[in-house]
């Protein structure tokens, strides 16, 4: 465990001075909603917000958690670009700055050992580099286009280390694990309302959407991504609950019951590998009865629920969205046969893709990546790009392995760890088919699960 320590800063709020600076606030907003109306009073809101996060960083914390389950409800346009970014893209970068103060006014950062740092720090440089070497193909703007997202990228991966502070302590984790749950309920039972009263979200085409139907998509608007995070935080979920006793774990189950649900009514293929990956490997680790259970009930919802029996038998053949699938590989296949070893620069795949003629426009939602997290890594950092985030991967797998293998923990935090193994093999599996190991909530879950890893671990917690 390594420790950082800090001169001790005092808030500007504890003196009169911070009174004061609240009267005048209070002016301005009075005058502001006077003159303006609703855009002055949501730049207050947002205002409030944003100091409310820096005075107070675990609420920020918290909020960036909540802000799972809003999706792609609030999306902003970036200006002078066809870049749109979501709450918590704005929400991190005030937090991580109100988090660097309230670290230095402890005095002191705890950081658990690890395997994650070097492949995360190497993958930061090899995305930079990817920009770097390729300067000279792109404009100002693209090459902006394509920084802002490696800062996106690590604004993300400080969730592991934000985790640490806010965490703390087993209790500290078992909040937070049962927050990060709840977003994949609470996003779920908007799922259902959402099937209920938009089933059909082709009006939201103009706006680049894809035109499902009779699909649930809830606040992400998209199953696939939808899916496989339900499927990873299903998979957390059973774990723990097996390592429960059964009058401790009725919540757990409950939460696997409702997620499992969501996700059948996905329709998402990707969503059911993700699913059957996950739950497989804990129930075949852990309870061979509850594997058998597991396979009966999937088999009787193939069975007696045509629209899933058409998706799961669509997986040996290939339809139209398969093929659509099988086009964006080879598109990303032929790009690095061209640029093998340097990529064509992180986060610049979608203005190549007009270069080639796979896309008429960059402003897709599909545009930035292949249909294969993999693939996407590949084809922006090249071969040296694609080694490293594999090493990245391996070494998430390890920490989650190492929990599981901690004979000093409770069978909950182990089972934990197996719940995390498994969930990041469903996660990876699910990213050959669909952009989702590079989604914003999904590296957000997959930081903050790795953090309550680490920090479980650790001798000090109680």
């Amino acid at each position: 465990m390594m420790s950082l320590r800090f001169r001790r800063i005092n808030y500007p709020m504890r003196s009169a001075a911070g009174i004061l600076c609240i009267l005048v606030l209070a002016l301005v907003a009075g005058y502001g909603i006077g003159a303006y109306g609703l855009k002055a009073a949501i730049a207050l809101a947002a205002l409030g917000l944003a100091l409310t996060v820096f005075f107070r960083p675990e609420l920020g914390f918290w909020a960036s958690i909540a802000s799972i389950t809003i999706g792609q409800l609030i999306r902003i346009q970036l200006p002078g670009s066809d870049n749109t970014v979501i709450i918590n893209d704005v929400l991190l970068p005030v937090l991580i700055l109100s988090w660097l103060v309230w670290v230095m006014a402890r005095r002191s950062w705890k950081i658990p050992a690890s395997s994650l740092y070097l492949p995360m720090s190497l993958w930061v440089i090899v995305m930079m580099l990817s920009l770097f070497l390729n300067r000279s193909g792109y404009s100002s703007t693209e090459l902006l286009s394509g920084a802002l997202y490696i800062v996106r990228w690590i604004e993300y991966a400080m969730v592991l280390f934000m985790g640490f502070s806010f965490v703390r302590s087993r209790p500290g984790a078992k909040k937070y694990l049962v927050a990060l749950v709840w977003t994949g309920v609470i996003t779920a039972i908007l799922g259902f309302v959402q099937l209920k009263l938009f089933p059909d979200f082709s009006f939201m085409v103009p706006k680049g959407w894809d035109p499902h139907v009779g699909r649930l998509l809830s606040t992400w608007f998209d199953p696939n991504f939808l899916g496989g995070y339900l499927a990873f935080l299903s998979t957390l979920s059973l774990a723990i609950a097996l390592g429960k006793k059964p009058a401790e774990a009725k919540w757990w189950w409950l939460a696997v019951a409702v997620m499992t649900a969501a996700i059948v009514l996905t329709f998402s293929r990707s969503g059911y590998i993700a699913l059957a990956a996950g739950v497989g490997l804990v129930t075949l680790l852990r309870s061979k009865a509850i594997l058998f259970l597991m396979l009966m009930i999937f088999a009787a919802i193939i069975l007696f629920v045509p629209r899933v029996q058409e998706r799961v038998i669509g997986i040996r053949s290939i339809d139209e969205t398969a093929q659509l699938r099988l086009v964006s590989w080879q598109n990303a296949l032929e790009v690095i046969h061209d640029h093998p070893v340097t990529g064509i620069g992180y986060n610049l795949y979608k203005y190549v893709q007009v270069q080639y003629n796979f896309l008429n426009k960059t402003s897709e939602h599909s545009a930035s990546g292949s249909d294969s997290s993999l693939l996407t890594v590949w084809v922006t950092t090249g071969t040296a790009g694609l080694f490293i985030y594999l090493w990245l991967l391996g070494a998430m797998l390890w920490e989650a392995w190492k929990t599981w293998r901690d004979k000093k923990l409770s069978s909950e935090w182990r089972m934990y760890g197996l719940g995390l193994m498994a969930g990041f093999v469903a996660l990876i599996l699910h990213g050959q088919f669909v952009n989702g190991l590079l989604y914003p909530h999904m590296m957000q879950a997959m930081w903050l699960a790795l953090a309550v890893a680490l920090v479980v671990r650790q001798p000090e917690t109680t």
